[in-house]
């Protein structure tokens, strides 16, 4: 019976605070069951490559360099449903965004059909993907942005080797669908969760 994996992705930025995070949740599926035991090395080593996997995709494109922690879930776990491993790397290190952090460029994803639940998409922090500020403050997604992100795919793709599978998973068929094809649009959006905590304001009122 295969065990499927959601791998919690967070590049951590502007201070130690747990909520400024940018987070993402690739999905994967593995032949053969993984014990829900921490110390998996099954487990273990997939946080370790796919951790890897995105610092050298960061290194390519001339990326941030920051905190990253990965850590891999069994999405069928029963609760309370604690990481079954972990890989940290840079701690203490974090981004300062030179755009807002809730900007991002979505890597969107669908299996035999682009249809409901066999499909998906990851918001991609746009403030890792070393881009200039001409190119941010565009009103569309360039193609130089576009391909840094597609970059991604290979990464997913080749995790664990043949017994791992890029999938996407429908909570509501509880089912899993091989990732087949993808695709980069030139749309911005936005992640309001990743907005930093305000800590200034301008304030008035109404004459009359």
């Amino acid at each position: 019976m295969p065990t499927h994996l959601r791998m919690r992705c967070a590049w951590q930025y502007k201070d130690d605070d747990p909520q400024n995070q940018a987070v993402i949740n690739p999905c994967f599926r593995r032949s053969g069951e993984i014990p829900l035991d921490p110390q998996s090395v099954d487990a273990q080593q997939l946080c370790d490559d796919l951790a890897a996997g995105l610092e050298s995709w960061l290194t390519a494109i001339g990326g941030a360099h920051k905190q990253l922690t990965v850590s891999a879930y069994n999405i069928e776990g029963a609760p309370p449903n604690y990481p079954l491993a972990q890989k940290k790397l840079l701690p203490g290190s974090f981004s300062a965004p030179g755009c807002p952090p809730e900007l991002a460029c979505c890597l969107s994803f669908y299996g035999d059909a682009n249809v409901p639940r066999k499909r998906g998409r990851l918001y991609i922090p746009v403030f890792m993907l070393n881009l200039g500020q001409n190119e941010i403050a565009a009103p569309t997604i360039g193609s130089a942005a576009r391909d840094k992100v597609g970059q991604l795919v290979s990464k997913f793709s080749a995790l664990g080797g043949a017994n791992v599978d890029w999938i996407v998973w429908s909570q509501v068929n509880h089912s899993a669908n091989r990732v087949q094809n993808w695709y980069v649009d030139e749309a911005w959006d936005i992640v309001r969760s990743r907005g930093l905590k305000a800590t200034a304001r301008t304030t008035g009122t109404t004459s009359g």
